[in-house]
Parts: C-alpha cells; sequence; structure tokens
C-alpha cells in the first residue's frame, strides 16, 4: 500500500471562529478538499479528516479539533496511528510575522510564537516537518494579537486572503508532486510575485499531446486523468466522465483500488447515468471492507434507478451489509406496495 501524506490545517474548531485569521490553515484544507471532490466525513484521533488521492498519492487532510494551543495531540496522534513518515507532513498554519499576502515553505525551525507550532513540536519531539506559513501580518496600532487573530477578514484583505489560500492549495499539489525544494523555490514570496500567469497551451494542442501520450502508454492512468481534466476545462462532462472512468479502470488493473474509486466517482458526478459504474463503485467499496461507504453507494444507486426492481436490488444490497440501516429501511418501506 502506498504511503500516506498527512496534511494539517491548523485552526479553533466552531462556527465564530469559521472565517478568522487563526484559521487560514482550514481555509487552504478547505480549497485543496473542493478542487479534489474530497470530503471532511471522519472525526479522527481529535481531528476531523479528509481523505483521497492528490496528484497519485494517498493524502490524509486533517483539521484538530483540539484548538489551536492543544493542536500537537491530534497530529501526534493521526502520525502515531497511521505510521506516517516525518518527511510526509504538511502544517499550514497563519503567521504574525509576514505580510499578508505572503506564503513561505519551511522544511523546519522554531515555533516563532506560534502556539500551535509549538504544540505540533512538542507532541512530535522534533523541529524538523515541512510548513506553509501564511502572512496575516500585524496587528495595527495597539490590538493585541490574539484580538487580531480571532478577527475575521475585511474587505480587500478578505478577495487578497482568498488569492493567497488558492496559491496555497497549488503549493501543497506540487509539493506532494516534487518535494518541498521544489515547492520553496515556486512558492516562497509574495502572492503578487508568484501568481503570474505561466505561458499556457492552447487546449487543441494539449489535447494532441494528451490524446498521443495516452496512445504511447495505454495503461499509465495519469495521461487519462489529465484527459478528463483538460475535457472539463472545455466543458464536455460526457467526455471528462470517460475518461475519468477510464483512468479508473486502469487503476483498478495495478491493484490500486482506492484511486480507481476516485476516478469512478468522479464519472459518476459529472454522468450521474452511470449506473452500471455506480454498481461497481459500490461492489469496490464492500470489496476493500468500506462497508459505510458500500451501503451509501448503494443507496445511491437505488436513488437513481428508473426501474423500481432494479432500485429495490440496491437497496437490497445495502441491507445485505448492515440490516439496520435507517435510510435503507425506509427506502424500502416506501418501495413496498401498502396493503388495505
Amino acid at each position: 500500500m502506498a504511503e500516506l501524506y498527512l496534511i494539517v490545517g491548523l485552526g479553533n474548531p466552531g462556527r465564530k471562529y469559521e472565517a478568522t485569521r487563526h484559521n487560514v490553515g482550514w481555509h487552504v484544507l478547505d480549497e485543496v478538499a473542493r478542487r479534489y471532490d474530497l470530503r471532511f466525513d471522519k472525526t479522527e484521533k481529535k481531528a476531523i479528516t479528509a481523505s483521497g488521492v492528490i496528484e497519485n498519492k494517498r493524502v490524509l487532510l486533517a483539521k484538530p479539533q483540539t484548538f489551536m494551543n492543544l493542536s500537537g495531540e491530534a497530529v501526534r496522534g493521526l502520525v502515531d496511528f497511521y505510521k506516517i513518515d516525518l518527511s510526509h507532513i504538511l502544517v499550514i498554519y497563519d503567521d504574525l510575522d509576514l505580510p499578508l499576502g505572503t506564503l513561505r515553505l519551511r522544511e523546519g525551525g522554531s515555533a516563532g510564537g506560534q502556539n500551535g507550532i509549538k504544540s505540533v513540536i512538542q507532541h512530535l519531539g522534533t523541529k524538523d516537518f515541512n510548513r506553509v506559513r501564511f502572512g496575516i501580518g500585524r496587528p495595527p496600532g495597539r490590538m493585541g494579537a490574539v484580538d487580531y487573530v480571532l478577527q475575521a477578514f475585511n474587505g480587500d484583505e478578505a478577495i487578497l486572503a482568498r488569492e493567497v489560500a488558492e496559491k496555497a492549495a497549488d503549493a501543497v499539489a506540487l509539493w506532494l508532486r516534487e518535494g518541498i525544494e521544489m515547492t520553496m523555490s515556486r512558492y516562497n514570496g509574495d502572492i503578487q510575485d508568484i501568481s503570474k500567469p505561466e505561458p499556457k497551451k492552447h487546449p487543441e494542442e494539449e489535447l494532441t499531446i494528451l490524446q498521443r501520450a495516452q496512445e504511447l502508454a495505454p495503461q499509465d492512468p495519469q495521461p487519462a486523468q489529465k484527459l478528463a481534466t483538460l475535457y472539463k476545462r472545455l466543458r464536455q462532462p460526457e467526455e471528462a466522465a470517460f475518461w475519468h472512468q477510464r483512468a479508473g479502470d486502469l487503476y483498478e488493473h495495478t491493484g490500486k483500488l482506492q484511486e480507481a474509486i476516485g476516478q469512478w466517482e468522479r464519472a459518476v458526478k459529472l454522468q450521474p447515468s452511470l449506473n452500471a459504474l455506480r454498481q461497481r463503485i459500490a461492489a469496490a467499496y464492500e470489496a476493500s471492507g468500506n462497508t459505510k461507504k458500500a451501503v451509501l453507494a448503494y443507496l445511491a444507486l437505488a436513488e437513481n434507478q428508473d426501474s423500481a426492481e432494479d432500485a429495490l436490488k440496491a437497496v437490497d444490497a445495502a441491507l445485505s451489509i448492515n440490516p439496520q440501516h435507517p435510510r435503507a429501511l425506509e427506502l424500502k418501506r416506501s418501495m413496498i406496495p401498502k396493503t388495505e
């Protein structure tokens, strides 16, 4: 099984803290999750987590629920449970010493007064882990640092903070793909410097290159994935769905079932009528031992069926896994005609 990468965003739980400067680590994770269709649907080791595949790496996104000053408890719990190598950890957090609009990536170093990082260092027993420092600037006038970090961004600051979060999400992807040194060289600096657009190929040129790559390596899922992404950009959902399914089939062929499921789920999201693929997703979750997601996949299949008979079969498949599942029982009751 591929090694796991842990990406932690530091912040405070609770609605009143959601939009604050102290929670920029969570804002970056939300952007990463949005881009790769990941969901924060699990609570474990004092954190809310989302798991999936990014840049062909198995990834766990984590939002510690301990409040900022005890963040290390959650990080250590996840590291120990999943046996994560220190080089596969990336922690994202706010930094008062950097002006808003600035990112800094580091391979280690001191906490610099950031209490969440202090806690992580304490619990891991080392300063040697990768970080993304998200500049939020110093408080104005005589405002205290505590009051400042617990305030939301306003006006133009909010727009700039959004741009930085998007660039930080770009940096996360590059870190997974190329490592920390390449990412530091690309993203350390002011957002105005790192946001200069790179020359882009015309979509038709990209399409020709990717099609050729797929022809030359028909068993490699990466060209298929990239074709799916390109077709989404071109607003051709059926083509995108086809290539996501193709990438999933190739991952399944190489024994990478989780990656396969991720691609198939993207396909059915783009083309909901792919019920045969929904059936494969449910069966794959069942085969991998993820009974919770298998049940949900069978129920999604049931709700998408045109035939009442096929819908009932899917519900029965869900109930064969969990006979007491409330939603499955409710669906089955609604499908059985009432007798007078």
